[in-house]
């Protein structure tokens, strides 16, 4: 067996695509309105990221920091190991890891302490404390060759290095030399007396993730946007606002069904929805603190959970609320809703509340004499107990009759009219919607029951009828055959066999529409369906009127649609139908007027529509022409049995059509809708 193909919903598919784009189109566009901004700050930028200002403060105040930290220390240790002795506390109140080396350089021939970080930061330095007689640095892997003179080599072998020898700076940052006392202030303080001996340095390719490594890619970045901005942002805001629209029209469809699709979260209270996610946002929030005030790749991953998190929950609120919009449930779907519609139903049935709020008023003052009276003893608890059991049957009884009340009603809608309660086992309100059951179900029953039997009788009577007149009627129409080959010569009795002939043709023709007519209301037909294209149909049907049209001076109008309408429907009563219609026109439309006949395309629907006007004056309904044996004309002289549009209503009903006629003075239009073929 061939597997049916799956089918594709396109613009699903397309708003799940823009949901996965317009992140990324977000964070271009910010960047790109910061490449322009910063752009116009010209006196902070230079040619790479290490010839800025930018570049040139944060040096500075990386220097600042180290120096103000050590002082820090100094302070703190000082204090304290005059309090408690060095021994004691020395060792603990110094940051990091340290040891003690053997320093081979001239100035030290005596062990001095190493202190250094196990910190991988961009900005390395080495600070000799000359009064402390200590050393710190962030290069640990330097430490175990007990040679600061190696460290040394390393941190002024970098391009970007500055250094303080015995109050003397030198530097290799275009942006600090020439300026320092203006802004270095702090240099003064502790550099220019010798007591600290510095030198630093910026590693070029920037490996360590810290506010460096955040800095330079933003400047490179900004950097290498600039010139295409003015480009870049004008299509970014046009394919986001087409993206937007794409997710607006493409929520709620689905490949599974047509129309708007809900998901359970849609069939919740709203209010319910926006209380769930605010644990989500502020779960979103927390990374995205954690993840701008930290500098470590566990805070980027942190921020950029936290705005996945964040966009995902705004997704999931757009649709439930767009979906909510589609199908004009926004309103019915609020708790505030629910409320309102509580209170109205509470004000609408106010004898069955007031009873409920005299029950509930009494079961809390029975817990509180019972709470009164017999407080904290065995006697409160077996009362409680039996109050709560008695309460509880009662809801339970309650709820098993409402139960019974609306299985029965169900079997009613379905039309199982056989249905009997026993109205015994019910009481007060119930016991009344009981009765009031039972008494529909009988009289549905019987009006069923009538209706069916009448219906029977009348088929039964028109087919024996029509039957019984058949036979009779066949004899006299082959008779007044064999007279007219007799060669009578007699010009009256010519005259008379001819009128006989057309009254029992006119009689063969009633009977045969009793026939057909029982057979389309009783829906006693077997219809052989098909692909049928109503223009040509349309087309064949007027074509074998045209000569009856022409001798009552009708001209016809026919108004075809542009392209091909396909309709499923049976061929032989189709054609009928419309034979009906155009029958009728040419029976009692006024004698020299137009015929309009258009066919209109209604999108999953088609019309075929014909009027004309009335040759005789329409004191009659629309709804009293479809019943059987009414004619348009009152003396009757028109030939016809009063039977065609009461056919062509039942067959048309029969195929999944729809017959209607309107009335508009002398005005007549009939139209057929019929569903089109996909």
């Amino acid at each position: 067996m061939e597997k049916t193909k799956k089918k594709i919903c396109w613009i699903r598919v397309f708003k799940n695509l823009s949901y996965f784009m317009i992140p990324i189109l977000l964070v271009l566009l910010l960047a790109c309105i910061i490449s322009l901004i910063c752009s116009t700050d010209s006196m902070r930028r230079g040619e790479t990221y290490f010839e800025s200002v930018d570049f040139a403060d944060s040096y500075s105040t990386s220097l600042k920091n180290a120096i103000n930290e050590i002082e820090s220390i100094n302070s703190v240790y000082y204090d304290l190991t005059l309090e408690y002795g060095e021994e004691l506390y020395g060792d603990r109140l110094m940051y990091g890891y340290h040891s003690y080396h053997l320093i081979s350089e001239e100035d030290y021939d005596s062990e001095v302490p190493i202190y250094y970080m196990a910190f991988q930061s961009n900005f390395n330095y080495l600070i000799i404390d000359h009064e402390n007689g200590a050393i710190y640095t962030n290069l640990e892997d330097n430490v175990a060759n007990n040679k600061v003179s190696t460290i040394k080599s390393q941190i002024l072998s970098s391009s970007l290095y500055w250094k303080c020898v015995n109050g003397k700076v030198d530097t290799s940052i275009d942006k600090l030399k020439g300026n320092m006392d203006a802004t270095t202030s702090f240099y003064r303080e502790y550099l220019k007396d010798g007591k600290y001996e510095i030198y630093t340095c910026m590693l070029e390719d920037v490996p360590n993730y810290d506010s460096y490594f955040s800095r330079y890619w933003v400047y490179n970045t900004t950097l290498a946007l600039r010139e295409w901005s003015i480009y870049l942002i004008p299509t970014i805001i046009i394919l986001f606002c087409v993206m937007i629209f794409v997710i607006l029209l493409g929520i709620g469809h689905t490949s599974r069904e047509e129309g708007i699709h809900l998901d359970f979260l849609d069939k919740w209270s709203l209010e319910i929805v926006i209380l769930l996610s605010i644990p989500f946002f502020m779960f979103s929030f927390i990374l995205c603190f954690i993840g701008v005030y930290n500098e470590i790749i566990i805070a980027l991953i942190a921020l950029c959970m936290g705005l996945g998190t964040f966009y995902v929950v705004n997704i999931v609120l757009l649709e439930t609320i767009v979906k909510r919009l589609k199908t004009h449930t926004f309103i019915e779907t609020t708790f505030v809703y629910w409320i309102y519609k509580q209170i109205k139903e509470m004000m609408e049935n106010t004898k069955v509340s007031l009873r409920v709020s005299i029950l509930f008023i009494g079961f809390i003052i029975a817990n509180w004499l019972i709470y009164v009276l017999f407080r904290r003893s065995v006697i409160g608890a077996i009362c409680l107990m039996i109050l709560y059991v008695l309460t509880f049957s009662a809801i339970i009884r309650g709820i098993v009759a409402f139960k019974k009340l609306k299985k029965a009603l169900e079997e009613i809608y379905k039309g199982n009219t056989d249905i009997h309660l026993d109205t015994s086992k019910f009481k007060g309100e119930m016991k009344q919607i009981a009765i009031y059951i039972n008494d529909i179900a009988g009289g549905l029953s019987n009006a069923v029951a009538e209706q069916l039997k009448s219906e029977r009788l009348k088929t039964e009577l028109i087919t024996n009828v029509s039957h019984d007149i058949k036979t009779p009627l066949t004899s006299i129409i082959n008779y007044i055959d064999l007279l007219k080959r007799d060669g009578i010569t007699n010009e009256k009795a010519k005259e008379y066999l001819t009128i006989l002939d057309n009254k029992s043709q006119r009689l063969k023709k009633l009977t045969e529409d009793l026939v057909e007519a029982s057979k389309a209301s009783s829906g006693n037909i077997k219809l052989n369906k098909e692909k049928l294209e109503i223009n040509e149909l349309i087309k064949q049907v007027s074509g074998e009127f045209e000569d009856k049209f022409k001798v009552n001076h009708l001209e016809e109008i026919i108004t075809f649609s542009e392209k091909p309408i396909y309709i499923y429907a049976d061929n032989r009563y189709m054609y009928r139908i419309l034979e009906n219609m155009y029958s009728n026109v040419s029976k009692y439309a006024l004698d020299n007027t137009r015929v309009y006949t258009d066919i209109i395309d209604q999108g999953e629907d088609v019309i075929i529509q014909i009027k004309n006007i009335s040759k005789e004056k329409l004191n009659i309904t629309a709804d009293e022409l479809m019943q059987r044996f009414v004619r348009g004309d009152v003396s009757r002289n028109t030939e016809g049995s009063g039977l065609g549009l009461s056919i062509a209503t039942s067959l048309t009903e029969l195929q999944g059509g729809k017959f209607n006629i309107y009335l508009d003075g002398d005005l007549f239009k009939i139209t057929i809708e019929f569903e089109k073929m996909k």
